[in-house]
């Protein structure tokens, strides 16, 4: 009998999350970490309060994560969201990391967050920055974000960053 009732708990569960959106993560989302990807990605810092920061940092194979569509309960709306890693800064010992979460089916994005040997800096919004789904990537043009550590500072981003081509509807 407890493996009927737990059967039971588990398909009304799955019918539950299946009535939650089709191609969507639903509640529960399974991100993964990133991983080598095979693709090209290059940002340019500038204008950094701290001049280390600044300069090109590319690579030929950023580490990505999966594309995750999320509709939160509450105000927030519904986003696609990745993370990309190992973007090293040429000649410096410096490595980007970051987390990017746009709106599905336009080119804007809610949130850019960039951390640099764990300096964390953030954009709210989508000036500077578009996302290319077509191109498979987000571009970012004299994008300006400022630090998460209320220290006033600010680095402005330009080049691209890829996505992977496996994604959720509208993303």
């Amino acid at each position: 009998m407890k493996s009927f009732i737990s059967g039971a708990s588990a398909l009304a569960v799955a019918a539950l999350l299946a009535g939650c959106g089709g191609g969507d993560e639903g509640i529960i989302v399974e991100q993964h970490d990133p991983s080598p990807s095979g693709l090209a990605a290059t940002m340019t810092v500038s204008a950094a309060g701290t001049a280390t920061l600044n300069g090109p940092y590319t690579t030929d194979n950023v580490s990505l994560n999966n594309v995750t569509k999320v509709n939160p309960i509450g105000s927030d709306p519904e986003t696609c969201r990745f993370r990309f890693s190992n973007l090293p800064q040429v000649g410096g010992a410096r490595i980007m990391d970051g987390d990017i979460r746009y709106i599905p089916g336009n080119t804007q994005v809610r949130t850019t967050v960039v951390s640099i040997n764990t300096i964390e800096f953030t954009l709210a919004g989508s000036t500077g920055v578009a996302v290319d789904r077509a191109n498979n990537r987000v571009n970012y043009t004299g994008a300006v974000l400022t630090s998460t550590q209320n220290t006033g500072q600010t680095i402005t981003l330009t080049g691209f960053i890829p996505m992977r081509g496996d994604r959720p509807e509208g993303c």
